[in-house]
């Protein structure tokens, strides 16, 4: 039986640590849901993959040996990962690809740009979604599935998967929120001093806007305030509701206005992964006119 496809929705009616340990658990590793919105994020990593790195990797750029392989790894991993061929597998390589990029690239060969936290990210997001059913929606995997159930004369195979991959991806954004916030719960951030640093960086160079000061601390305590807020709300359904427009606003802003579109671009796809899968089903199967897995399987749990 599926079970609870939403984290500790009814959290107040909780009678003992152990019904409270069942539900977690139940949340966590034994639900089973629909497998096209881990399909979604998989395609958007391969294509956030493309727009940060395949400019630097193109074979002629670097043609030392460590150089093409890494290129030649980059290119085929996120190819599978995106038209789903072998996806898990696919997931796994371009996930190592990134760490490679990371660790060795980065900080063993001193490639500064590519030692950034959406590197890591961009990393461990691919490993964490081959842990999902991202092969069995919007794939190649799923064609060639459908084919082979069709000359057996079988149903095709249902669009569904244990979720728990979903669940650790919540888990790595509640604890990214949560170390980006403490780690600004200081004077020199809570003043506003590194909001003007970064404004004269980029905006206003040598010459100090009037009435800066003021805005400056503002802006700083909000963000603090939302980034904790977003770690310990944004996995609960009651307070989601609140909390997804204001994220998602807060990173297109940062988007627009500092150099960190591939970390905003990856952190908005990852939001999927706070919804009901099936959820997200009924969405897409309403915007195509076509019918639900979720529905077609007894409906959301």
């Amino acid at each position: 039986m599926p079970a609870p496809s939403d984290a500790i929705a009814d959290w107040p009616n909780w009678r003992s640590a152990q019904a409270w340990a069942a539900r977690f658990v139940a949340w966590a590793v034994d639900t089973e849901g629909s497998s096209r919105s881990s399909a979604l994020i998989r395609i958007g990593l391969a294509m956030l993959f493309w727009s940060r790195w395949a400019g630097e990797l193109l074979l002629y750029m670097d043609q030392s040996p460590a150089g093409l392989l890494l290129a030649v790894n980059f290119f085929v991993a996120t190819a599978l990962l995106f038209v789903g061929y072998h996806s898990r597998f696919a997931a796994v390589w371009t996930g190592a690809v990134g760490l490679a990029m990371y660790y060795y690239f980065g900080f063993q060969l001193g490639r500064e740009p590519w030692t950034h936290h959406h590197t890591y990210l961009l990393a461990v997001a691919a490993l964490l979604i081959a842990l999902t059913p991202c092969d069995r929606s919007y794939s190649l995997d799923r064609y060639l599935a459908v084919m082979r159930a069709e000359r057996a004369g079988l149903a095709p195979p249902a669009e569904r998967g244990n979720l728990w991959g979903l669940r650790l991806i919540v888990v790595q954004l509640s604890v990214l929120y949560f170390f980006a916030a403490f780690d600004k719960s200081n004077h020199a951030f809570l003043s506003g001093a590194r909001i003007e640093q970064i404004f004269l960086w980029y905006y206003a160079g040598s010459d100090y806007p009037v009435g800066l000061a003021w805005p400056a601390t503002i802006v700083s305590v909000a963000v603090v305030a939302l980034e904790y807020c977003l770690a310990f709300g944004l996995p609960f359904r009651r307070s989601r509701r609140y909390l997804v427009l204001p994220g998602l606003a807060f990173h297109a802003i940062i988007y627009l206005t500092l150099p960190v579109y591939t970390f905003s671009a990856t952190m908005a796809l990852l939001y999927l992964a706070y919804f009901d899968a099936d959820a997200v089903d009924k969405v897409i199967a309403r915007l195509q006119g076509t019918g639900s897995t979720a529905t077609a399987r007894g409906g959301i749990s």
